[in-house]
This record gives structure tokens, C-alpha cells and sequence, in this order.
């Protein structure tokens, strides 16, 4: 409908709006039909079974953070606990993750221990783990060390 007949429409319908006019922005926007290769879903990567070289079970991807140009930084790995209570999350570099096949079934790899992971500090969420607002955008974050 173009911005006449709406505003038509709505004066039929006893609603007073001014005219505005309505730009589609189907036009500045470009489309992505399928995943590249080489690409994969986070929701494929959350939760999957993280193991040692050893093939011994350490946790799980609770969570994947992404810096600010959009790329996996961090797997945040849920360890101990038992069905989720008492567990905690630890930070691994995304890049320190290796992924590879056991039965069938996709597993994320990490050359540690249980006691590496286990005397690990707990991943802390900060404020600064949320996208910055347009307004902060100028804002450089703290520098991390790892």
C-alpha cells in the first residue's frame, strides 16, 4: 500500500494519522540463503560434551561469547557438579578448542585436566560483556589478560 491509501484507511476507520510515508527496507538490506562452508550454528556448539585428550569427560559449552567484531571468543565450560548442581563455568579461548567424531557423536576437545579445570577460576560475568550501546560505541573496553 502506498502512504495515500493508508492514510485513506485510516481516516475510513476514524483514525486521524497524519501522512507518513512508508520506505521499504527490504531494498538496503542483503540476504544470506544459506550458511557457508565451513560455518556452523552456536546452538550446535551449546552444550556439546567437552573431553581431554584422554577421551575423559570435563564438562560441557554452557555459553559462547563474542568480542566486539562478532567471533567466538570464549567457550564458557560448565565443570564438576553433578546434573548442573555445583557446577562451574570456566572460560577456555575459543581457539584452544579442537572439534572432532567419537561414535557418532560431535565432541569439542581441550588438552587439560579435571583438576586443570577444577583449580580454574569461576568465568565472572562483567558489564562489560554486553554489547556496548550505539551512544558507547567510541568507548574502548579494559584491556583483559589471559
Amino acid at each position: 500500500m502506498n502512504k495515500l491509501t493508508l492514510s485513506h484507511a485510516f481516516m475510513i476507520a476514524g483514525i486521524a494519522v497524519a501522512p507518513v510515508a512508508i520506505n521499504s527496507s527490504a531494498q538496503a538490506l542483503s540476504f544470506v540463503k544459506t550458511q557457508s562452508t565451513g560455518e556452523q550454528s552456536t546452538s550446535s556448539l551449546i552444550g556439546l560434551r567437552v573431553e581431554n585428550t584422554a577421551g575423559d569427560k570435563l564438562g560441557d559449552i554452557n555459553y559462547l561469547v563474542l568480542d566486539e567484531a562478532g567471533k567466538i571468543s570464549t567457550a564458557v565450560i560448565g565443570v564438576g557438579g553433578f546434573l548442573g548442581v555445583g557446577e562451574k563455568n570456566v572460560g577456555i579461548p575459543y581457539n584452544e578448542l579442537k572439534f572432532s567424531d567419537k561414535d557418532g557423536t560431535r565432541v569439542a576437545v581441550i588438552e587439560a585436566s579435571k583438576d586443570n579445570l577444577s583449580s580454574a577460576p569461576n568465568y565472572v560475568w562483567t558489564e562489560n560483556s554486553s554489547a556496548k550501546k550505539p551512544a558507547d560505541a567510541t568507548t574502548q573496553a579494559p584491556s583483559q589478560t589471559q
